[in-house]
């Protein structure tokens, strides 16, 4: 910290918007930095190092890794289990959610707290694992930079960019074969572009759970996939989830209801969702989730409130952005394969938006609602007390 702004890895998922039917996406493990033109040499090799000098079997420090995630993650489901219900509940459609609730939701939470409390009998498991991981994923024909500077900035980083390459591990080739009786296939990325073997295949399943937990409070989601059912993406839906949050959902499940927030949001790949946060209801904030569409076929405003909306939606998509910020943005673009006419489509539809434009949206909220896709973290009681809503129930912890 003393030379650079911080420099931090993560597991970043990208959808390909052109592809929404096939609802193909791509995993990333990225590691990021920040630092002064001077201090990039620094940089680069604190990556090197974290990348490929790791001491991944360090017994007691992997425990302790463990055990401290499995503590953030259970802090994080009582605090914020909104976000959680939601992907999870999006899990049992959608692939890419799938994953993202392997490696950062429930499935993930559980997955460490089997490993954290078996951790003597699964710790050589473990470790191979991360040292396999490791070689597969940091090879030289396996990267691709994201550099935001001036063109002062672009030739120091040229100069170090060599030096990172040649401290990764070779390429390795296609391979099948079999090991401990288990027929396995490893497949490298290799010019650029990977092999077909290398796919991989998610299968989602419906389950629809309730989750109890110690909290007095709920959070409960409702989601769906609405592309699939013939609706189309529309800037729209932008303006949707402002109308939501000021609106229906405020007034039924914050005002009237109790809870403390609610929030939905509607994607580029035809992903939606209801949920609400620390709400004291559960059947009734569904059955408030089920008259959305009712709501948005007799969708009436004053013009001035209308563009108050707009005013709103456009507010948060041009919100002011740092050259790390502006990075990220594109990085992210360029992954989904978002193009600069989507932007701009996407934008048009948001300023010309008018009542009638909104009440054309019943359909997408109809085509998320009609997946019954639930999931509700919360309070045990009140979770046994409506558990005819859901196929499973169980405790989180």
């Amino acid at each position: 910290n003393r030379h650079t702004g911080g420099i931090g890895t993560s597991l970043e998922l990208y959808p390909d918007v052109t592809k929404v039917k096939e609802k193909e996406f791509k995993a990333t493990f990225e590691i990021k930095g920040k630092a002064l033109y001077g201090q990039i040499p620094f940089a680069i090799r604190m990556m090197k190092e974290i990348l490929t000098a790791s001491k991944l079997d360090d017994e007691k420090r992997l425990k302790e890794i463990l055990s401290m995630t499995k503590t953030r993650l259970q802090d994080r489901f009582l605090s914020a289990g909104h976000s959680a219900a939601a992907l999870r509940a999006m899990s049992y459609k959608s692939p890419i959610s799938k994953f993202k609730d392997t490696t950062n939701g429930i499935e993930y939470y559980q997955n460490i707290r089997e490993m954290e409390e078996h951790f003597d009998e699964k710790k050589e498991e473990i470790i191979s694992g991360l040292k396999a991981l490791s070689e597969l994923l940091f090879r030289k024909g396996n990267v691709m930079i994201s550099y935001t500077a001036s063109r002062e900035g672009l030739a120091v980083l040229e100069e170090e960019i060599g030096s990172l390459k040649e401290a990764l591990y070779p390429e390795i080739i296609y391979c099948e074969g079999e090991k401990d009786g288990v027929a396995v296939e490893v497949a490298m990325q290799h010019n650029d572009s990977y092999n077909e073997k290398s796919r991989c295949i998610l299968h989602c399943e419906k389950k629809n759970e309730g989750f109890k937990t110690s909290s007095k409070v709920q959070f409960a989601a409702k989601a769906g996939n609405f592309i699939d059912a013939g609706e189309e993406y529309n800037g729209a839906l932008q303006i949707l989830k402002v109308i939501m949050s000021y609106e229906y959902l405020w007034i039924n499940i914050r005002v009237k209801g109790g809870a403390y927030g609610c929030m939905s949001n509607f994607n580029r790949i035809g992903e939606g969702y209801f949920v609400s946060y620390r709400d004291p209801n559960l059947g009734r904030t569904l059955e408030i989730y089920d008259g959305v569409p009712e709501y948005l076929e007799n969708f009436t405003v004053s013009e001035r409130d209308m563009t108050k909306y707009i005013i709103g939606t456009i507010s948060n998509i041009d919100q002011p952005m740092t050259p790390a910020t502006k990075g990220d943005r594109s990085m992210n673009l360029y992954m989904n394969h978002v193009s600069a006419e989507m932007i701009k489509k996407e934008r048009e539809q948001i300023l010309t938006a008018n009542q009638e434009d909104i009440r054309a949206l019943a359909g997408v909220a109809r085509a998320v609602l009609a997946n019954d896709q639930i999931c509700v973290i919360g309070n045990e009681a009140k979770i046994e007390e409506e558990k005819e809503l859901f196929m499973t129930v169980e405790n989180l912890f």
